[in-house]
């Protein structure tokens, strides 16, 4: 973690407490949902948005423990409140929840901090978790996990899983009310998708032709497996969508490419000569979902870290999907490889080698992405009556 981000974490909850309780204080029923950072923020977003459009005047507390989240999303209209979780001290939690006096508690995936959920068994509080997947040989599952697993087992009303493999993983430890309700965030992207969008920069720089979108690109790795392609096939542009808004990377691509690229926020500033550009960085977040809609296959970032970003946001689409070699724990990826509409790569000619074969198999590698979205449809419905019945 660095600097930066611990000094956010720190100031961000100087008076926190006395600020909730200035917001909170006194109210009942509130329906709080907690979500880490911003990624856990969109596995959320289709249940709190479903959960508004229930409750139009019930009270919804929004608490992240990471500044990207909070910081993004600080001002969403859809909640009443949003705060970041207190430090997970006993003395906070203990006043965390004097003040919130939660109705019911909704998780993302598995931030269980202790004392947190000691105060929620302790306290009876109606608590879920949704999204949730693991797989074999997961932390939650060895020496070092005997408090998770605890917490699984005593503090929720509800276990809401993506996948068959945590459903019966779950189960075999003990965990009680686990159900496999699929992934939100399908409907969420679909829900995107069909919603009108355009961005007259990117209409142009395209010229009425799709293009090779490479989204949230976070290694030099995934950024060489763009360069390779970019000058191998100098005549096809691709447009570049970083996780991170760093300039080194950036800069490093556009003279990887031997002068061919440029950023978007240059154009943005009234330069010219953007149609003249082959690989174009999008140097603005928050544009990536709507993005997807200008290309034909999509190069996702993260597979040579920790796992994949979204594959889904390409895929719904119909973009096939090339990730790097780790890959495992992005459930989506692992369906789409299997289907054939996904690809993962070790190495930039494995990529160069990919982008040649599109032509012959593009056609039936988009149908199978965007028919997986469609097909994996309706989780939010289905955790939204678990959670809160017809």
């Amino acid at each position: 973690m660095n600097w930066e981000k611990t000094k956010k974490l720190i100031n961000g909850r100087k008076g926190l407490l006395e600020r909730l309780e200035a917001a909170c204080g006194g109210i009942d029923g509130i329906i709080w949902f907690h979500v880490a950072s911003l990624g856990e923020f969109e596995e959320a977003r289709p249940v709190i948005e479903a959960t508004r459009e229930r409750f139009p005047q019930g009270k919804i507390l929004l608490t992240f423990f990471s500044p990207n989240g909070y910081e993004a999303r600080c001002l969403w209209p859809v909640v009443n409140w949003v705060f970041y979780l207190p430090f997970d001290t006993r003395r906070n939690m203990r006043r965390f929840f004097d003040i919130v006096r939660p109705s019911k508690a909704i998780f993302t995936i598995g931030e269980l901090w202790p004392n947190m959920m000691r105060e929620i068994r302790r306290r009876g509080i109606d608590a879920s978790i949704m999204s949730v997947r693991t797989e074999e040989g997961a932390s939650l599952f060895g020496l070092f996990g005997m408090g998770r697993r605890k917490t699984f087992r005593t503090c929720f009303s509800h276990v809401l899983v993506q996948n068959e493999v945590s459903l019966k993983l779950l189960q075999g430890i003990g965990v009680p009310n686990v159900q496999k309700v699929g992934d939100a965030r399908v409907d969420r992207v679909l829900k995107i998708a069909a919603e009108p969008w355009s961005n007259a920069l990117v209409e142009q720089w395209c010229g009425g032709e799709k293009v090779l979108v490479a989204g949230c690109t976070s290694s030099l790795q995934d950024d060489d497996l763009v360069i390779a392609i970019a000058n191998a096939h100098p005549d096809k542009k691709i447009m570049v969508v970083p996780k991170e808004m760093n300039p080194e990377p950036m800069q490093r691509m556009i003279s990887a490419v031997g002068g061919r690229g440029a950023l978007y926020s240059s154009f943005e500033n009234g330069e010219k000569g953007i149609e003249q550009v082959q690989v174009l960085i999008v140097d603005k977040v928050g544009m990536l979902a709507q993005l997807y809609r200008y290309g034909y296959a999509a190069v996702v970032g993260g597979g040579f870290a920790y796992m994949p970003h979204s594959v889904i946001e390409p895929a719904v689409y119909g973009l096939p999907v090339l990730v790097g070699p780790v890959y495992s724990r992005e459930v989506h990826f692992v369906n789409l490889l299997a289907l054939g509409a996904g690809t993962s790569v070790h190495t930039p000619e494995e990529a160069v080698a990919w982008f040649d074969s599109l032509p012959d198999k593009l056609e039936t590698m988009s149908q199978k992405a965007s028919s997986y979205c469609q097909a994996n449809a309706g989780a939010t419905d289905a955790i939204m009556q678990i959670l809160f019945g017809k």
